[in-house]
């Protein structure tokens, strides 16, 4: 992203912008196996290097690079393995096994040959076994099957001090726990992920679009808001999931998965929502349809592979909306008042995702997460994943699209932070200068977490932004990083009162726009 990379050379940018290494990685070991991490761990050690690690390079914040770092460069680590009947303490039944650098769509495709679904990312470029699922990791499936995180089985990773480990919930349960969720690049190396399979079949789907100026501004707001409150209903009818976005002028789902459902069930579940347009008058397109698999699915809405259709520079931040937030009439109207407003330009869009992903809950399948693991406790309350972005632009000074960062870091997602103040934000698609990074990223787990990062790199040698134990290096003016002489342990943080209202930060007043109606 360019606002963290600075005036390092882009791929993508006109041939007339600077083109400096700046904060990428200066060497990089093309790693094809344990020896070259072990190797490449004990080189950085002896010379006191940072060390980074890269899959696909997908990172939103910049943990995968950094300036002057020697980069683990895990995109050859391939391999990909359908295990027909996994056995152990807590699972038994089909599984599938990832290098770390396999991508998305190459497991998406072993596992549909052999008549199967993984859960991974939307983006079909994004590597499974990376930031992605040691983040979480959301998709559209999420509804029926739980996050990434929730499937996995076993990690094989490679510590700072160089032990080759097989993590699981029987063995090494405490890195399996940080691992499954936790955050990627500070834990150790992963090697290789065996996660959940599940039978394939067919999904439903569909799109719905309409726009503010034959809706009207008001009524268009007011159709948001109670497509916002009929999202649960629609999403807990069986595992569905539900993708829109939000601009000034439109509203459009572009992805609906609803699996097991045919093209006619899609229409009946989007029924009542149409009835309240039609009430309100606003003319709309809806059209359902129904794929084989999984697969054909997302080809049909995320196309084209393998790199699919989302910007490679872009100002991202983003909130989970807890399902209270879009039932409870104030709350409703104060998040619409909120989405109106960053919407109101054209510089910023809201892409909002359904989801349901707790797992407790009684409104999805019988599938349960593997074991207990680090996912961020709001996603389990969470009903919708929300996304604000704007392209970058290449046309105007550097400043002003430095502005619009600000914009984005300390204003938007701070407004849609005071309207869910008991939630949090996905860590693999924040914004990278977000302030209450503990508490958004992490919640009730940090300490937790901060445990297991010193056992298992006391050194700090792994760092990466807004990541657990970050707190030891920070990185200067010019992209360097520097020890900050805050080598914070978890004793610190539980024996200082100050520290806990740190990890556990209250939601901020909301900026003055979001309480002020303004239309």
């Amino acid at each position: 992203m360019p606002a963290w990379f600075q005036e390092s050379c882009n791929p993508f940018s006109p041939p007339p912008q600077p083109c400096v290494l700046g904060n990428y990685a200066s060497y990089s070991i093309n790693v094809t196996g344990v020896e070259d991490v072990v190797t490449g761990i004990e080189f950085a050690k002896a010379r006191d290097i940072r060390l980074v690690v890269k899959n696909t390079g997908h990172d939103l914040a910049g943990r995968s690079t950094g300036k002057g770092a020697l980069s683990l460069w895990m995109h050859n680590v391939k391999g990909t393995e359908i295990i027909s009947e996994y056995k152990s303490g807590y699972y038994t039944g089909p599984a599938i096994k990832v290098g770390a650098g396999v991508l998305g769509i190459e497991a998406y495709e072993a596992a549909d040959r052999a008549g199967y679904r993984v859960i991974g990312g939307n983006c079909p470029s994004v590597g499974l076994a990376g930031g992605y699922t040691q983040g979480g990791g959301h998709s559209s499936l999420s509804s029926q099957y739980g996050l990434a995180a929730d499937n996995v089985l076993e990690w094989e990773v490679v510590t700072a001090g160089g032990e080759h480990l097989i993590a699981t919930p029987e063995s090494n349960e405490d890195l399996y726990w940080a691992l499954s969720g936790g955050g990627g690049g500070t834990f150790g190396v992963v090697i290789s992920m065996t996660a959940r399979l599940h039978q394939d079949g067919p999904i439903g789907g569909g799109y719905l679009t309409f726009d503010n100026a034959t809706a009207g501004s008001d009524a268009f707001w007011k159709a948001v808001g109670l497509f916002n409150q009929r999202l649960p209903a629609i999403t807990n009818a069986g595992g569905n999931t539900v993708a829109y976005s939000l601009a000034s002028s439109a509203f459009g789902i572009y992805n609906l998965a609803a699996p097991g459902k045919s093209a006619e069930e899609v229409r009946a579940l989007l029924a009542p929502y149409l009835a309240d347009l039609e009430g309100l008058g606003i003319p709309y397109n809806c059209s359902t349809h129904e794929s084989s698999t999984y697969l054909e699915q997302l080809r049909r809405d995320y196309s084209p592979f393998p790199d699919g259709p989302f910007q490679t520079s872009a100002l991202l931040g983003s909130r989970l909306v807890p399902e209270v937030v879009l039932l409870e009439e104030a709350n409703n109207e104060a998040l619409t008042r909120v989405l109106r407003r960053m919407a109101s330009g054209s510089k910023f869009v809201v892409l909002m995702q359904s989801l349901n992903v707790n797992l407790s809950s009684g409104k999805l399948s019988s599938v349960s997460r593997v074991a207990d693991n680090a996912v961020l406790p709001a996603w389990r309350d969470a009903a919708v994943h929300a996304i604000v972005t704007a392209p970058w632009d290449w046309t105007v000074p550097r400043a002003e699209m430095e502005h619009r960062q600000d914009l984005l870091a300390n204003e938007i997602t701070e407004a849609l932070r005071a309207v869910t103040p008991t939630s949090g934000t996905y860590l693999n698609e924040a914004n990278f200068a977000q302030k209450h990074w503990r508490s958004d990223f992490y919640g009730t787990n940090y300490l937790r977490l901060l445990t297991i990062k010193e056992k298992y790199d006391p050194d700090s040698l792994f760092y990466a932004t807004a990541a657990v134990g970050s707190e030891a290096w920070g990185v200067d003016a010019e992209g360097r990083l520097c020890p900050t002489g805050m080598n914070y342990r978890s004793d610190d943080f539980a024996l200082s009162e100050s520290w806990s209202e740190v990890i556990m930060q209250p939601a901020a007043q909301a900026p003055e726009w979001v309480m002020n109606e303004y239309y």
